[in-house]
């Protein structure tokens, strides 16, 4: 049996009463192929809640995706920054403004995707699209720190990358010069980084 593929969002954060990762993982349940989870916006959840999708599901590659509240673009993320700076509370009230994650480990971790490869193509699709070298300081960038921590530490082969989706148009329509991005257009960037990781990772859908 192939291994799948690990998509994870958010739950709804802050002042967003909706999220759209969390509405994608809806969209993506139970299809052949994919493992959906939708992550706590908590600090010290959300890292141990990926770890046992990993002993879980044993998945060939790993997505995770968040909110990017003040984006009009698909980021994909190319580093983790081993801290934590963040005015925002996450869901359990916690404030960390100048935490390092793993106190021992390294300043940063690269993404293992293919970035160049996945922001060309979601391009050539006609989708609103840029690469980040910064995941922020809040939750986002925590997971995505502890999951590259996990799997380096733990010597697995399993590429994982992060991926910061824009807004809904509902959420920004009182906001002067902002689009967002329809949660179909999402779904289909979603379906499309999919497809990629499979055929580099030589999957058969």
């Amino acid at each position: 049996m192939t291994a799948p593929i690990l998509l994870t969002g958010f739950q709804p954060f802050g002042d967003h009463a909706v999220n759209p990762t969390a509405l994608l993982m809806e969209r993506l349940a139970g299809e052949p192929g994919v493992v959906t989870a939708v992550l706590p916006v908590e600090y010290d959840v959300c890292g141990a809640a990926f770890a046992a999708l990993l002993e879980e599901h044993r998945p060939a590659a790993a997505l995770c995706f968040g909110l990017a509240a003040g984006s009009e673009y698909i980021k994909i993320e190319r580093l983790a920054w081993n801290r934590d700076e963040s005015e925002q509370a996450d869901n359990a009230g916690v404030v960390r403004t100048d935490d390092a994650i793993e106190p021992d480990g390294p300043t940063a971790y690269g993404s293992t995707l293919p970035v160049p490869t996945l922001v060309r193509e979601l391009a050539i699709a006609g989708l609103p699209v840029t690469f980040s070298d910064h995941a922020g300081g809040f939750v986002c960038n925590h997971l995505f720190y502890r999951a590259r921590h996990l799997i380096e530490t733990a010597d697995l082969d399993i590429p994982m990358g992060f991926i910061h989706l824009p807004p809904l148009p509902e959420q920004v329509a009182d906001q002067p010069g902002r689009s967002g991005l329809t949660l179909d257009q999402q779904e289909r960037a979603l379906r499309a980084l999919v497809g990629l990781l499979r055929q580099g990772l030589g999957i058969v859908a």
